[in-house]
């Protein structure tokens, strides 16, 4: 890492709600069957607010005041289904984000849904606890689709949801797939007029793809559409969506004025996010480096770690002490010190200072995945490296029509974005 003291970006806050009713059989995120005792749901939200407490603490440390005056401009509560969580349990974690954080006055709370877990009382009991935005998990308005992606909502329940979600939230996304098994370009694109239709502010619309460590990974759908019928299927969908004028701000991600996932947004710019719950990836940005961690995926190894961790008889204020004794000392290094302290805790799965050698590869990957210019003096500024380090590899990239150069911005071309992470590897070539 350089001298320069690197820019503070601005900071999320993800808070992972892992359960489901069932495994999709194309999903590979962290999800898991919700336990059949209704006490581990309260449970669930008990290890949250520890775990709260614990980062606060880790931040927080005596005169370094690493988290205070951030303000966390976007909340968003992933999964899993987060809506098979009553407002009721979420009301203490609500309590405790405001009290521990400091939520920006026009914080953008988001909670993904599935329409077979929300009805009008849910909906309204998620917005009085603060829930501005809402995403809604359709995947498809077509019966025979939804019954292959083994979807515990039909079409019918769907469009209920949509219309309660629409009767409370002036903000939401429908999230929908598109070339799925035995589905033509004709077929798509009706499923995409359907949701269209309905007018979301917001639309993710995006190709299924298969995951190893999935059951469509484990047994893949013979009847997959080919390349070409893909291809068609991407150019006239994108269109269709240009002229019901969307804004197409990321790769899969389409947009009424305003309405850009603000969650998502800071993700690809190289922001700061804090992360709570099984599973659950951090990245936060200290004067000296960058700190990514994460969590055990297993809820119930998460849980058991929060609460051996917050009992009684164990050592608190350990980054405190360690902090003080080396500010100091010119050996003083925060981002090693907080990276450090975490190893203990037996719910981290990992946390570690992202290498010098690593940071290009990880800005450009992140940054160029949306569709706007990118400042290069934002570069430096977020990870200490000097641009000039990395503009002999982003050249020739330059070169082959993959990035445009004006003024003081770089920009990816349409050719661009199917070769992001190409663009990310060729930054890194050349030792920084």
């Amino acid at each position: 890492m350089s001298s320069l003291l690197l820019k503070t970006p601005p900071l999320g806050l993800y808070i992972h709600l892992p359960w489901c009713v069932r495994k999709c059989p194309y999903c590979d995120f962290n999800s898991q069957v919700r336990p059949t005792d209704p006490k581990a749901f309260t449970a669930y939200v008990e290890a949250l607010i520890k775990e709260l407490d614990l980062t606060c603490e880790l931040l927080e440390a005596q005169e370094l005041k690493l988290l205070t005056n951030r303000p966390i401009r976007s909340v968003y509560f992933g999964g899993g289904t987060p809506s098979l969580f009553p407002p009721q349990e979420l009301e203490r974690l609500f309590e405790a984000l405001n009290l521990k954080l400091n939520l920006a006055a026009d914080c953008e709370i988001s909670m993904e849904a599935n329409p077979s877990t929300v009805d009008l009382t849910s909906l309204k009991g998620y917005k009085a606890l603060g829930v501005n935005r809402i995403s809604l998990g359709i995947q498809s308005l077509n019966d025979g689709e939804l019954k292959r992606l083994k979807r515990i909502h039909n079409r019918a329940t769907a469009l209920k949801a949509i219309n309660d979600v629409a009767s409370i939230f002036n903000n939401f996304n429908l999230d929908l797939m598109h070339s799925l098994p035995g589905q033509t370009t004709e077929m798509a694109l009706a499923d995409l007029s359907a949701a269209l239709a309905i007018k979301p502010p917001h639309l993710s619309w995006y190709q299924l793809t298969i995951e190893e460590d999935t059951a469509f990974g484990a047994q893949t759908p013979l009847d997959l559409p080919s390349e070409d019928t893909i291809e068609n299927t991407v150019v006239q969908g994108f269109k269709m969506l240009e002229e019901s004028s969307y804004k197409h701000y990321e790769v899969s991600a389409f947009a009424q004025p305003n309405h850009e996932c603000r969650h998502n947004v800071n993700y690809w710019r190289f922001g700061d996010y804090l992360a709570l719950g099984a599973g659950a990836h951090s990245k936060f940005t200290l004067p000296d480096g960058i700190v990514r961690t994460s969590r055990v995926a297993s809820s119930k190894a998460y849980m058991d770690g929060i609460l051996k961790d917050s009992a009684p008889g164990v050592e608190r204020g350990s980054l405190q002490k360690s902090a003080l004794d080396l500010v100091n000392t010119s050996a003083f290094n925060l981002a090693s010190v907080w990276a450090g302290t975490s190893h203990v805790r037996t719910w981290v799965e990992d946390c570690h200072v992202v290498p010098k050698e690593d940071l290009s590869f990880e800005y450009f990957l992140n940054r160029l995945r949306l569709f706007e210019a990118v400042p290069l003096a934002e570069f430096t500024a977020y990870t200490g490296l000097e641009m000039t380090k990395v503009m002999a590899p982003l050249k020739r990239c330059i070169a082959e029509g993959l990035l445009n150069l004006e003024q003081d911005t770089l920009a990816i071309t349409p050719k661009g974005h199917l070769f992001v992470n190409e663009i990310g590897r060729a930054s890194c070539r050349e030792r920084v």
